[in-house]
């Protein structure tokens, strides 16, 4: 099967369109539309069909255009690996990280990777959604989950505990929390949980048997971290954020909330995500390796970083061979 014809196809569905796709390549809509017309002759299937909203991919298409993804991946990756022998890494790399952790480390680490790797460009998006890293087009994604998905690459960075905090005017106005108990009178701050009910368990760090269960009612919740740590430094109640907060400049005002008693809820881990490959690029191999090193650097303290960890989550028997 003809290379071209399949890099020629890979560009009309990522532009949308023939035209869009003659306009980027420097040819006639008629040159496009008659290489299209090829390669459906060569595979025998038609490949695309007009609709309302512009141009959708048969089944055949679909098929063809992860395949072709795939295949333009691989050879631009040994490209790079030959160009970069002895010479400076070269690449473009597209980058999904949390909007809170993104915000909070992984911001400015990508931009010291930019200012030390001037070779490599990178197109960065912040986002707490995005799961299919084939269709939003990622190379490497940051994510914050209990089970990363069973097709990806998966490497953990490091566990994440959840703290209390709240600011030293909050604890003036409203006094100290010395029992968990009381945080049932108390305003809370978190994330959304299902029913905006978010479960509680403490348990004493050198007395397990000090164990307690709450349901509380959050007054305040969001999915961005920022907004509610921004929230609690300005006194609007104590709330539940990851541990990795206490790292952040911004926030080393904030005290914690029963630093004794250590929160089993919800428990998660930041995985550093890619997609399958016998030959990741030179660019990939880098970044990941620059952010498994750094970002457990930066977290280790009450949490224990396990950047040395290599979590493959899927079995030797599912690699490409």
């Amino acid at each position: 099967m003809n290379l071209n014809l399949i890099g020629l196809f890979v560009e009309i569905v990522e532009c949308g369109n023939l035209s869009a796709a003659a306009r980027k390549l420097n040819v006639t809509r008629s040159n496009v539309s008659h290489q299209l017309k090829a390669l459906e002759q060569e595979t025998g299937a038609l490949l695309l069909q007009r609709s309302p909203r512009g141009l959708a991919l048969t089944e055949a298409g679909q098929m063809l255009y992860q395949y072709g993804q795939r295949m333009l991946g691989d050879l631009g990756t040994t490209r790079a690996c030959i160009d970069s022998l002895g010479q400076t890494l070269r690449g473009h790399m597209r980058i999904s990280v949390p909007t809170g952790f993104g915000r909070f480390f992984a911001a400015p680490l990508l931009m010291e990777f930019a200012r030390a790797h001037p070779g490599i460009t990178l197109s960065v998006t912040f986002d707490n959604e995005i799961q299919d890293l084939i269709a939003a087009q990622i190379d490497v994604a940051l994510r914050i989950a209990r089970n990363p998905p069973l097709d990806n690459i998966a490497r953990e960075v490091f566990s994440i505990d959840l703290m209390l905090f709240a600011s030293a005017d909050y604890l003036e106005r409203h006094g100290p929390v010395n029992d968990p108990s009381e945080l049932e009178t108390r305003t809370l701050i978190a994330r959304p949980y299902p029913g905006r009910r978010v479960p509680l368990r403490l348990v004493h760090h050198s007395k397990p048997k000090e164990d307690y269960t709450l349901t509380l009612q959050p007054a305040l919740e969001s999915a961005d971290f920022p907004f509610l740590a921004d929230a609690v430094c300005q006194g609007l109640g104590i709330g539940l954020l990851p541990a990795y907060v206490s790292h952040c400049p911004s926030y080393h005002a904030l005290r914690p909330i029963l630093p004794d008693y250590r929160i089993q809820t919800d428990p998660q881990s930041l995985y550093i995500m890619t997609l399958p490959s016998r030959y990741p690029s030179p660019a990939t191999r880098t970044l990941v390796e620059f952010l498994r090193e750094r970002i457990g650097l930066l977290i280790r303290g009450p949490q224990d970083a396990v950047s040395t960890r290599h979590h493959n989550r899927r079995t030797e028997a599912d690699r490409p061979s």
